[in-house]
């Protein structure tokens, strides 16, 4: 029987409608309802989620690419390539000693940046969710709980609090239940970084079989000594926030990792930097790969996101300031620092810039053309809708109204398609 709303009549939810599992999948959902937009899973499925054919229950993985969970342009080859898939681990949640310290830190440096956060700066573009939702979270900060903050950050690559950044539970949720497509996917960048470095051949549509399996499993073929001499670094992750992926070397190796060892090793193929600021730093992951003895590195984003990079590298083990504390050589600092009177060798943004509002991307173009002499951007150039008022801006396009820079170099982004890698130079 349909169930009588106002002066219309709504369908009852599905018989196997789990809330759990429908907030599992849909992590804006979960962040509408902490953000008070919402009132439970149930309500957002009624009004929205049947509609828009939100996932209430994990996909049985089908035969095509992709089992119909991870979109087919996701891997260059198809599984057939890789005919041993290696299992996906997930670390479980390792709290230490130093956490509340660490936590303690990171509350005062929040609370330092929130204090002089320009008006409604972390309410703008597709990162707005982050500023309002999160209510444990957010909890945590304004009233200093660092034992809840630390437990939380603790499973940081398996809440939602990673959602958009790297892995997170709906990632989660889905690699436990479906791990084809995910341990395909991770295959797939390991093959991607190998190509890149000249340790496996481009296969060509136009001769032989372009799908044929590789010799063995790719993981002992692609072994990390090999990678990590080609790279000029160990391809190792830390053992912070439960992170999830494929058990490679001496730990658990997520997919992402992929993407900033290989952003690492290009800058170090631009040049020997002293001195780099990293616009939006995602969790702190390419900060991981570049970290290097006397190098300043500078990672300047929202305070929200400032939480977690200093969770992340701090508990990495790596000596880092944090807003408000004495400056150490790594610098985990709130956006609007970018002000400040400071020259950098290098700047850095990748995938990112597309998803600000237009006047702050325009911001950033020509911030960055005045503190530093070269720019590296990985970012995509689709200029999809953003939100209701605007949509993605495009790199290139803004450097182009700027007109104070050069571009050294531009070139399809190895690790994923869709993006594009250009190298800059201030006039």
């Amino acid at each position: 029987m349909k169930r009588k709303r106002g002066d219309g009549f709504v369908e009852p939810l599905p018989g196997d409608f789990a809330p759990g599992l429908y907030l599992d999948l849909n992590a804006d959902v979960a962040m509408a309802i902490e953000a008070g937009h919402i009132a439970s899973a149930e309500e957002h499925y009624r009004l929205f989620g049947r509609r828009e054919g939100r996932p209430y229950r994990v996909p049985a993985a089908g035969t095509e690419l992709g089992g119909g969970i991870a979109g087919p342009w996701t891997y260059r080859y198809p599984y057939r390539a890789c005919p041993d898939l290696p299992p996906v681990a997930f670390a479980p949640p390792r709290p230490g000693p130093e956490d509340e310290t660490i936590a303690r830190r990171l509350i005062a440096a929040w609370r330092s940046g929130a204090g002089r956060s320009p008006a409604q700066a972390d309410n703008e573009g597709m990162w707005a969710a982050r500023a309002q939702g999160f209510s444990a979270f957010h909890s945590a900060l304004r009233t200093g709980d660092a034992a809840m903050l630390a437990d939380l950050l603790n499973n940081l690559f398996q809440s939602h609090l990673a959602h958009g950044i790297a892995m997170g539970r709906t990632m989660a949720t889905l690699a436990r239940q479906a791990p084809t497509p995910f341990s395909a996917s991770w295959c797939d960048r390991l093959l991607r970084l190998s190509e890149a470095l000249g340790l496996a051949h481009v296969r060509s549509p136009e001769q032989g079989d372009y799908t044929a399996p590789l010799a063995g499993a790719l993981v002992q073929q692609i072994e990390p000594g090999r990678l990590e001499a080609e790279l000029g670094f160990p391809l190792v992750f830390p053992d912070v926030g439960a992170p999830f992926g494929v058990r490679y070397g001496a730990g658990i190796l997520p997919e992402h990792a992929f993407s900033h060892a290989y952003a690492a090793w290009r800058i170090g193929r631009l040049g020997d930097f002293g001195s780099v600021v990293e616009i939006g730093g995602g969790f702190g992951g390419l900060a991981w790969f570049l970290r290097r003895p006397c190098r300043r590195y500078t990672i300047l984003d929202l305070p929200f996101t400032n939480v977690l990079q200093g969770w992340f590298l701090l508990k990495a083990g790596l000596d880092l300031s944090l807003a408000g504390e004495p400056e150490a050589a790594i610098r985990v600092l709130p956006w609007w620092d970018i002000e400040r009177d400071e020259s950098y060798d290098l700047a850095i943004n990748q995938d990112s810039i597309p998803e600000m509002p237009p006047e702050t991307a325009a911001m950033y173009i020509a911030r960055i053309r005045t503190i530093a002499p070269m720019f590296y951007s990985i970012n995509q150039e689709a200029a999809a809708p953003n939100t209701d008022d605007f949509r993605q801006v495009v790199v290139p396009d803004l450097i182009a109204q700027d007109g104070g820079y050069r571009r050294l170099n531009r070139q399809l982004f190895w690790m994923r398609d869709g993006y594009v890698e250009e190298v800059y130079a201030r006039r």
